[in-house]
C-alpha cells in the first residue's frame, strides 16, 4: 500500500545540520593536518609548558607584579616629586635644646607641724602621738646627726615637707625639708635630722613632722631624742 512505503526518501530532512561539508574561512580541513602542514596558521590559546626567556618582554608581562612592588612605599620612587611647600618647611629640624619642665616647688606649711591627738599606733603596739621614736648621741660642742627613712604608703608619688614642732628643742633640723615621695613599695624617702647643742647638754627633745599635705592622714611623727654630752 502506498501509506506503508518508507520514509527515507523524504524531501528536506537533515541530519547533520548541512554541516558536512562546512570548512574554517581561510581553508583548511576539520583535522589537525588540514593545515597543509603549514604550522604557522595554528594558533591556541592554551598556556605553554614552559617558562619565557628571562629579561625578554614575554617575561616581563608574565611575571605581573612582585611581591618586592611597592615594599618602600612611595618615598623610594626616584620620580616622585617632592613636596617643598612653606607648610613643611623646618617641620623636621631638631631643636638643639631639649625641653625641662619646671618643677613645681612644694611650699611648707609650718602651722601643720603639730603633734596628732593620741591614737593607737600598731607600730609601738601602745597609744601614742607618734608614730615612732629616736634616739642619738651627740657631743655639746660639735653637734651630731642621724638618717631617718620614710616608707612610702600611698599608691601615687605624693609631695611632702617635715619640719619640727615649735615646742622642740631649738638645735633641731631636718634636711631635705620638701620633696617627692615614692609610691608604695618604693624605696623610702631619706631625711637627715642634725642636731647642734651649741653647749647644750642633756637629753635634747624634738618632734619631727612627716607631711603629706595631699594626703594628711598617711603623714608620719617621729619623737627624737639626742643624748648630748
Amino acid at each position: 500500500r502506498d501509506d506503508q512505503a518508507p520514509r527515507d526518501d523524504a524531501p528536506g530532512q537533515s541530519f547533520d545540520n548541512d554541516m558536512s561539508g562546512w570548512k574554517p574561512p581561510g581553508g583548511g580541513g576539520g583535522g589537525g593536518h588540514g593545515l597543509g602542514g603549514d604550522t604557522s596558521k595554528f594558533t591556541t590559546t592554551d598556556s605553554p609548558d614552559f617558562l619565557p626567556e628571562e629579561g625578554s618582554e614575554e617575561a616581563k608581562l608574565a611575571s605581573g607584579i612582585s611581591y618586592t612592588d611597592g615594599m618602600m612605599g612611595s618615598q623610594a620612587d626616584p620620580n616622585r616629586k617632592k613636596s617643598t611647600g612653606p607648610e613643611l618647611a623646618g617641620a623636621l629640624d631638631s631643636d638643639p635644646d631639649i625641653y625641662v619642665p619646671e618643677v613645681e616647688e612644694v611650699v611648707a606649711d609650718s602651722s601643720l607641724f603639730v603633734l596628732p591627738e593620741a591614737s593607737w599606733k600598731l607600730s609601738k603596739m601602745e597609744v601614742s602621738q607618734t608614730d615612732e621614736d629616736l634616739e642619738f648621741s651627740c657631743s655639746a660642742t660639735e653637734g651630731g646627726a642621724m638618717k631617718v627613712d620614710v616608707k612610702p604608703v600611698c599608691m601615687t608619688f605624693e609631695d611632702y615637707y617635715c619640719g619640727f614642732t615649735s615646742d622642740s628643742h631649738p638645735a633641731f633640723s631636718v634636711s631635705p625639708d620638701a620633696g617627692k615621695m615614692e609610691r608604695r613599695n618604693g624605696p623610702p624617702t631619706t631625711v637627715t635630722v642634725t642636731c647642734n647643742p651649741k653647749g647644750a647638754s642633756g637629753a635634747l627633745v624634738g618632734y619631727l613632722c612627716f607631711i603629706l599635705p595631699e594626703e594628711r592622714d598617711f603623714s608620719t611623727f617621729y619623737k627624737v631624742t639626742c643624748n648630748s654630752r
